[in-house]
């Protein structure tokens, strides 16, 4: 099912399907998220829990009992409840049960707000420790958006810049998606888009100050800021053929490096969360 959300500059669609958001138009019918169009990638805007990226093989243990779970956990193929809605905001809600605890040995609670303020959609997700036990997990945003949003451009038309020019912490991948333990720096100069850029996968960083990023063309005036204040990594992902789309990716952790133990509370850039504690974010997409 589809729920609208709106105010006077923008209008917002989320599905209880994932809690995903599948549309985000503006005041001049301009349609900023990807179509999901399988072609190239089935999705439009996935939320990453309880891991980002992959696990070594798919399997992790937890006090010596193995689970399996696929790439960036199972939040994203689940159906949320509707918490609460008004006009311009709407909250979803995913609770730990029977299904869950075969993948994730954890009672927990998932919310996800939606809230429209002038041209700024925020996402802001809790997570809620019901277990009796410590918890551990990952949590991540994967929005998709089109990238050209015009049919007189191309990808190479666009550009992703930093909100500040600085030296960051880059994160190789190897084939099979997990990241090396060579980790490299660079400066955060604008990527300039194409299909090679990603020919090694996703573009992960951490280590830096900047809030948000600018996705902007040459060849009009419209542009998407994704601000991620907080979050301590964030991907940069099309895929290698040309795809009409750009994610990027505000995360809490990341995939396995390629040596990592498969014990889940031994993972790098893991959240702890004790009982009855809540970890909160929140990342923005802003129309300018």
């Amino acid at each position: 099912m589809n729920f609208r959300i709106q105010n006077d500059y923008l209008t917002a669609i989320i599905k209880d399907a994932g809690a995903e958001l599948t549309e985000l138009i503006d005041q001049d019918h301009v349609q900023y998220i990807w179509t999901a169009d399988p072609t190239y990638w089935g999705r439009h805007t996935p939320i990453l829990f309880p891991l980002v990226g992959k696990v070594t093989n798919n399997k992790y243990t937890v006090e010596g009992n193995e689970f399996t779970v696929g790439q960036h956990g199972f939040a994203r193929d689940l159906v949320f409840d509707v918490d609460h809605q008004t006009t311009s905001a709407i909250t979803f809600v995913l609770r730990s049960d029977e299904k869950t605890k075969t993948l994730f040995p954890f009672d927990f609670t998932l919310k996800v707000t939606y809230t429209l303020e002038y041209k700024t959609l925020s996402i802001g997700y809790e997570v809620i420790n019901e277990d009796t036990k410590e918890m551990f997990f990952k949590i991540g945003a994967h929005p998709g958006f089109r990238c050209p949003l015009f049919e007189d451009e191309t990808m190479e038309d666009y550009t992703i810049t930093f909100d500040k020019e600085e030296e960051v912490t880059f994160m190789p991948l190897t084939p099979e998606g997990y990241f090396k333990r060579d980790v490299q720096k660079c400066m955060t100069t604008p990527l300039e888009l194409s299909a090679e850029l990603f020919a090694k996968d996703a573009l992960v960083y951490g280590d830096y100050t900047s809030k948000y990023v600018t996705l902007a063309s040459q060849k009009h005036n419209k542009q998407i800021e994704v601000g991620f204040d907080g979050f301590p990594f964030l991907g940069i992902w099309s895929p290698l053929s040309p795809s009409p789309f750009v994610c990027i990716e505000p995360w809490y952790g990341h995939a396995d490096f390629e040596d990592e133990a498969s014990e889940l509370s031994t993972k790098s850039d893991l959240n702890h969360l004790m009982p009855h504690e809540t970890f909160t974010c929140t990342h923005t997409i802003t129309i300018k």
